[in-house]
């Protein structure tokens, strides 16, 4: 009896350590983002007092800033023109292609899929000379269709290898009997295979969302004036005797919108798809 009053109380003891940690861990997390939303409203003149202020009379000029002063917010269209279009891609392209390398008998297929992969962990230095040159000669620098396509080299191998994981643990018996009641491949695909994957696309949508949206180094040479997104426009802030702390905080409060937007939208498929495929029977 004894035994198992300490253990029920050793467990107790477990459990309010590990919330304690988790506690701990996510305030490290959101003192940062306190901290840029409370400099995002704070007035010009004590933003770099020391100490810091914490009271103080909030202000809107950083927002009205970033769109008279910065035009922030036309970069956030381009931004969001930008990895809606490299989702998309990634999704259909990277979909069919996951579905073929799971399902059909392919010699190499092990590395077929690590080759693909590879492509992920490519240097961008090494290949941003050739796609610029490339597009140059095509006089496409500076438009959506150089940076949509040159982002999308990258994330459309991370969406075929992690796709390919989920389909490879939909059991090919829902296949066979969707074929018996006379399901052309398309059909099969379009209205068994994908709503069953779900989740496996939202959480690559996301991930491939995410990374677009976070993407620098190419859009900084590939873009001018007409379609620069907002990691570009951030660098504009730092001007050459100060930087516009204000105007920074209030456009990454901005930016986090459409993250959170993308968040919202998928949470219901996100903690199945991240785990799908994690336990098998």
């Amino acid at each position: 009896m004894k035994s198992k009053v300490s253990l029920t109380k050793q467990k107790k003891i477990a459990i309010v350590k590990i919330t304690l940690g988790f506690g701990f861990l996510l305030l490290v997390y959101l003192i940062p983002f306190f901290w840029v939303c409370l400099t995002s409203i704070k007035p010009e003149t004590i933003i770099s007092s020391m100490p810091p202020l914490l009271f103080f009379k909030p202000t809107g000029d950083h927002f009205l800033r970033l769109h008279f002063q910065w035009d922030f917010f036309t970069k956030m269209y381009h931004s969001l023109v930008i990895a809606s279009g490299t989702t998309a891609i990634c999704i259909v392209v990277g979909s069919i292609s996951a579905y073929a390398l799971s399902r059909f008998k392919i010699r190499g297929k092990k590395y077929i899929l690590l080759w693909i992969l590879s492509h992920r962990f490519l240097p961008l230095v090494a290949i941003l000379f050739p796609l610029f040159m490339f597009f140059k000669r095509l006089q496409l620098i500076d438009t959506y269709v150089s940076v949509i396509l040159s982002i999308t080299v990258p994330n459309l191998a991370f969406s075929i290898w992690l796709l390919d994981s989920f389909f490879s643990e939909i059991p090919p018996e829902i296949e066979e009997a969707a074929k018996v009641d006379g399901c052309t491949d398309w059909n099969l695909l379009w209205r068994v295979i994908f709503p069953i994957a779900k989740p496996a696309i939202a959480v690559t949508a996301l991930f491939v969302f995410l990374f677009s949206w976070n993407e620098f180094f190419i859009p900084l040479v590939l873009t001018r004036t007409n379609v620069p997104p907002v990691t570009v426009g951030f660098a504009a802030f730092r001007q050459h005797l100060r930087m516009d702390w204000g105007a920074m905080a209030a456009a990454s409060v901005v930016t986090l919108g459409p993250l959170l937007a993308m968040v919202v939208l998928l949470h219901r498929f996100v903690v199945r798809g991240l785990t799908l495929g994690a336990v098998k029977e």
